[in-house]
């Protein structure tokens, strides 16, 4: 049976090359293809071939003793390149120098003496000797070193005299013909061709320390310039264009005639040269627009015993590869994993929200969980998406899941997906989880103190493994996601009364962030309006009393509240001019910043539990209450300080207590001293405070 993913036979005679092989195509191309291992000629059943898509072969002799593969799977013999770091060894042998090269068939050996020579690396005599087969051994007179591409077992015992060139890896043109084959893209092929061209640098800045001769020097590069796939020039300390490959001709569409002695500045304006010749520090990787292409450069400065010599520019074609990534920018978009929220959305002059925007900032730049916790309004999704997009992962997915809209029956499958057939009304093919949309992006998973206890432990193992298995699935699936979760409620309230697992809490709450409620930064509240008015494109004027009325109001829905108020008053104010008549009636009803009338009225007491239970956890109110009551049987005032201390509570700070001393002051509940006057219960305080315990031992 066919595998969802398109499937990849790797015929190769060693382990060691099919390794290679596998770990280059999943470094491209990820999960996404299926990859079959085949090596040391083992026996294929024809079976095999019927989950095969496409037949990669390190040697075309490996299928005669192969079951003879269906004419429609297309065989692709893997052309291979040579690990440029290693060619150091070749570049200090003298002209004339014997190699043996030695390899585990005639065609790889003589392949690779013909690339060497390509190479620029004719004047060395090259030797080929594949051992139990009819290519003779010299003499150990005969030769002067050994050569090999990582068989340094094949090389008889007698040569002492080894150099060891590395396995060969896949060529680029390889990767492509198997994504065009399969329909795959190589997401990582800018990647993969500028650590080419690093290696290159390096071993460039190499011949200029080792070979002294200058004609040599430029007769051996000039051969290795013209064998790579990439554009090259170089310049001398002034900027003028010494050096000019074949590759460079075909991109820029330039020839070498026309371009050894003139200043790249001159020729090419968009390379930006003098960046380095000025700074003598190097660019890597930019990709810069020419004409109609996008080219990947690398500008390196290059020096002898100190002194500045002038600059390598190295550049490939990445048109196609930005033409790729833009269609995965595309699909992301069409599947809405896109944020639209950066930090210039965060609007607020308030001192809280400022050090939220700094925190924010800093936490984006590691890749660390984050727990945001703030009331419902409050902005915690904008926060999330401004964190993504200030991440390095910006460029990745970014995936919602709100747990409060989610079902306990179908949470799992839409977080982990499904595998076909693993349910009634499962998708034919099966479905990708969200945790696998996000991947190599942001998942943010909002409400999560609505997370049923039953997959909580699924969550934590996805957090600890970085692993996903779907539902009616076998197979362990890698994810590389950096989660953000968002709650309104009290998680460690949620922890003591068991209905949040703690292990979870904690691997959760590694980089915390709380967002203040609007009634905390009242100074936020015109500018807030301002901003929703100029969103709109409409002019409103409010009245000192609707102002004042504004400014009074708790906004218990925060910033989603008082961003639906502008959409109503746009609609029902008379001209431009908004009065208090145009207010609707809950900003007279309740909801005011100023404390209600201390009373003994059971509808009062239970208004006031309501209003606290809005406000955050009732325990939390009960304990700081118990210890304003004990407090109180001294005759003492406390601080908020030595409030904290008797509290004895790890899991509040003193900012929160003085959040929530201004809640129940509002609540009548307390009196807040001024200066150092300290806080004291009220009467009424002592009557919630009762009220409160018995509902708690209720």
């Amino acid at each position: 049976m066919k595998n969802q993913n398109p499937c990849i036979l790797l015929m190769t005679r060693l382990e060691t090359i099919s390794l290679l092989f596998a770990n280059t195509l999943t470094s491209f191309f990820g999960n996404r293809l299926h990859i079959i291992r085949n090596h040391m000629q083992e026996r294929l059943h024809p079976s095999v071939y019927d989950q095969v898509d496409l037949i990669l072969v390190s040697d075309t002799s490996l299928l005669h003793d192969q079951p003879a593969p269906p004419s429609d799977i297309p065989v692709l013999l893997a052309r291979r390149t040579i690990d440029i770091n290693k060619l150091d060894q070749l570049m200090d042998l003298p002209p004339g120098t014997r190699c043996l090269f030695v390899s585990n068939s005639i065609e790889m050996v003589e392949g690779a003496i013909e690339l060497l020579f390509h190479l620029g690396f004719s004047h060395l005599t090259f030797v080929p000797y594949v051992p139990d087969t009819e290519t003779p051994l010299p003499t150990k007179d005969q030769i002067d070193v050994a050569v090999c591409h990582g068989l340094r077992e094949l090389i008889p015992v007698h040569f002492e005299n080894i150099i060891e060139l590395g396995h060969r890896p896949l060529d680029l043109t390889t990767i492509f013909d198997i994504s065009r084959l399969l329909d795959l893209s190589p997401d990582k092929a800018n990647l993969y061709t500028a650590d080419f061209i690093s290696d290159f640098v390096h071993i460039g800045r190499k011949l200029t320390n080792s070979v002294h001769n200058e004609r040599k020097l430029n007769e051996k590069l000039s051969s290795i310039l013209n064998a790579v796939h990439e554009g090259i020039i170089g310049t001398d300390a002034t900027g003028k264009i010494t050096v000019l490959n074949k590759e460079a001709e075909k991109i820029l569409h330039m020839t070498e005639t026309t371009c050894i002695g003139r200043n790249v500045a001159e020729v090419i304006p968009e390379f930006l040269i003098l960046e380095v010749l000025e700074s003598h520090t190097e660019v890597t990787k930019q990709v810069l627009e020419f004409r109609d292409l996008y080219l990947l450069v690398t500008k390196i400065p290059t020096f002898l015993d100190d002194q500045f010599l002038g600059a390598v520019i190295t550049f490939q074609d990445v048109t196609k590869v930005q033409q790729i990534e833009q269609e995965i920018r595309t699909k992301s978009a069409n599947l809405g994993l896109m944020t639209k929220y950066s930090f210039d959305n965060i609007i607020g002059k308030s001192p809280s929200i400022q050090a939220n925007k700094r925190v924010a900032t800093k936490l984006a730049e590691s890749d660390f969980t984050i727990l945001i916790t703030g009331e419902n309004g409050t902005g915690k999704e904008v926060f999330a998406q401004a964190i993504h997009q200030h991440s390095t992962r910006r460029d990745g997915p970014f995936v919602p899941v709100n747990f409060a809209g989610l079902t306990e029956s179908l949470v799992e499958s839409e977080l982990f997906g499904y595998e076909e057939g693993s349910f009634t009304g499962a998708r034919k093919g099966g479905k990708m989880g969200l945790f696998e949309l996000a991947h190599n992006g942001t998942i943010f998973l909002d409400e999560i103190g609505d997370a049923p206890l039953s997959i909580q432990a699924s969550l934590l193992r996805v957090l600890q493994e970085k692993q996903v298995m779907r539902v009616g699935g076998y197979r362990v699936i890698p994810v590389n996601v950096r989660v953000i979760a968002a709650t309104n409620c009290n998680l460690m309230e949620m922890v003591k009364k068991g209905t949040f697992r703690e292990d979870l809490y904690y691997r959760l709450n590694v980089l915390p962030l709380h967002i203040q409620p609007l009634r905390d930064r009242p100074e936020d509240i015109l500018v807030l309006i301002d901003y929703f008015l100029q969103k709109k494109k409409q002019r409103l004027s409010f009245s000192r009393e609707v102002t004042e009325q504004l400014l009074r109001y708790d906004w218990p829905g925060n910033i989603r509240e008082l961003e639906n108020f502008i959409h109503y008053a746009v609609v029902i104010a008379e001209g431009n001019q908004v009065e208090l008549a145009h207010l609707p009636e809950r900003f007279f009803a309740g909801h005011l910043s100023t404390p209600p009338l201390l009373s003994h009225r059971d509808d009062t007491l239970e208004d006031t539990i309501r209003y606290l239970s809005r406000q955050g956890s009732l325990g939390d109110y009960a304990t700081i209450l118990q210890v304003l009551s004990d407090c109180y049987k001294r005759m003492e005032r406390v601080g908020r300080t030595a409030l904290l201390a008797r509290m004895e509570s790890p899991f509040m700070t003193e900012a929160q207590v003085r959040q929530k001393l201004t809640v129940l002051d509002r609540a009548g509940c307390v009196s807040i001293g001024v200066k150092k006057q300290g806080t004291q219960i009220t009467a009424f305080g002592q009557q919630v405070l009762a009220a409160l315990l018995i509902k708690e031992k209720g």
